[in-house]
């Protein structure tokens, strides 16, 4: 027997979470009172002020519709509800997020604006925007909120905020990162409250200690949510080169390495003061090491290459930009000091590589995460041992626990998807007019949420230039990256409609 689908309790739940994000719309504009000083220049020549305010005010009211229309309906909310919000909210989120981009006149159209909302919320951190200094304050602050809204995931949000809603595990299950789902209490809503806690807490203190070391206020803030949420937007047109400040280099390669680590580890680290969990754990000791490796590698070649060693301070400026550049694209938080486009090819190939793996399951990276890394490359090397020892029964363990044999089966299914995804990406940005390198890029680019790329869509320039498709298949294919492709999958699946 099949079981109802119940969607009124879906349009309720997403309804709700529409409301959250027009609340946030009304926050961000109230961030221009700090800098417009003259209340009628606020209210008539602010851009940025008015088109969040009715931005706000429409969101609300469409989610406050929503929310009336399934009130009342069963709190049940099984497998196929929890796979169907965790798509349509991101779909939602960037439809409603896109307004203030329209109606500021911040983007001349609709694609452009879709655009930048999808790639704010799925913290990849591309953009079309040619010149965003010029951007009202509560513009800027509203493009830094939707990646750290989008960062740990506005679901996990509701989860912590409104237990009432009666939602189910599934719904967890499927907004979760990574090969499982690591719970920090029994209850669902206990552990979302743990975990945004800690998100909040991280920002805050990253965007104090920024502060202390001479950036501004309103810039620290916003570096602060962009680079706890792995998402790589700034107030600058220059992003961090901006900043000519060692120490705001090495502070932001702490907290980009910090976004990359599971949240689970890091509220037992921080949290609990167990530090020694990091350390035991595989997944972790591999994105440490790989990150330590690529950044020596790097290092080494662009000293010998592109950067001759002539003191001292040229070499700490070699292993700050090698070690900068990596942590940034391994926890895909796709910040810039150097452009690595312009190093040699071993070196920006390594680069490239690192855009495959991404961070830990769990955290705010994009890419296949390092545990699916760990577990391939693992099950590589038991299957010689087995093949040498056919009679020999050697399972697959993960932290001294044996996983089932269906963990790497999805594994594989997972990394087969990832490049079957890539390779259509890739040939649908050719047909959209998109250079075939820049296309191979932007397509990884998307599908792993880290905003880098080359050519004119590299540090010099951004996707303003693209054609109209082009950016419909990027925010498509950042949408995907961000759902961790199975959900997607899943959704098409006949057997999840069946049982």
């Amino acid at each position: 027997m099949v079981k109802t689908f119940n969607w009124r309790r879906l349009i309720c739940m997403l309804g709700f979470l529409i409301i959250v994000e027009g609340i946030f719309m009304l926050l961000a504009s109230s961030v221009d009172f700090f800098y417009v000083k003259n209340l009628n220049e606020l209210i008539h020549n602010n851009r940025g002020f008015t088109a969040l305010l009715l931005s706000g005010a429409i969101t609300i009211g469409f989610g406050l519709i929503f929310y009336l229309i399934g009130f009342r309906s069963s709190k049940e909310v099984g497998v196929r509800e929890g796979y169907s919000i965790v798509s349509l909210v991101w779909i939602f989120f960037s439809l409603f997020g896109m307004l203030p981009f329209l109606l500021s006149g911040v983007t001349g159209n609709i694609t452009d604006a879709f655009f930048e909302s999808m790639s704010g919320f799925t913290t990849t951190g591309s953009s079309v925007l040619a010149d965003i200094e010029v951007l009202p304050h509560s513009m800027l602050f509203w493009r830094s909120l939707t990646q750290w809204l989008g960062g740990m995931g506005i679901v996990v949000l509701s989860l912590a905020i409104l237990p009432f809603l009666g939602v189910s595990p599934q719904l967890f299950t499927a907004e979760a990162s990574g090969t499982n789902v690591n719970k920090l209490s029994p209850q669902i809503k206990d552990t979302a409250r743990r975990l945004w806690g800690l998100y909040a807490v991280l920002t805050l203190i990253l965007a104090g200690l920024l502060y202390i070391e001479d950036m501004g206020i309103f810039d620290a803030i916003n570096h602060a949510l962009t680079t706890l949420a792995s998402g790589g937007y700034s107030t600058k047109n220059n992003g961090i080169l901006y900043w000519n400040s060692p120490l705001i280099h090495y502070t932001l390669i702490f907290f980009m390495f910090i976004a990359g680590v599971s949240f689970t580890l890091l509220y037992f680290a921080f949290a609990k003061m167990q530090f020694s969990k990091l350390f035991k754990d595989e997944e972790f000791k591999t994105y440490f090491f790989v990150l330590l490796i690529t950044a020596f590698l790097i290092l080494i070649i662009i000293s010998l290459t592109s950067n001759p060693i002539n003191s001292v301070s040229d070499l700490e400026r070699n292993f700050r930009d090698s070690l900068f550049q990596v942590t940034a694209v391994i926890s895909s938080s796709g910040f810039y000091i150097a452009d690595h486009t312009q190093w040699i090819p071993l070196a920006w190939i390594l680069i490239l590589l690192l855009k495959f793996s991404g961070g830990m399951a769990g955290s705010t990276s994009g890419g296949m995460k390092m545990i699916r890394i760990v577990i391939m490359f693992k099950n590589c090397v038991y299957e010689l041992k087995r093949l040498l020892h056919p009679n020999a029964v050697i399972p697959l363990r993960i932290n001294k626990k044996v996983l089932n044999d269906t963990v790497a089966v999805n594994v594989y299914a997972f990394m087969f998807l990832f490049m079957m995804l890539l390779l259509v990406g890739f040939l649908a940005l050719i047909l959209a007019q998109m250079p075939v390198k820049e296309a191979f890029v932007t397509s990884l680019s998307c599908i792993s949420n880290i905003g880098m790329s080359i050519g004119e869509f590299g540090l010099e320039g951004n996707y303003a230039l693209a054609t109209v498709p082009a950016k419909w298949i990027m925010s498509f294919l950042m949408l995907i990256g961000r759902l961790e492709i199975f959900t997607v999958v899943l959704l098409f699946s006949r057997d999840l409609w069946r049982k």
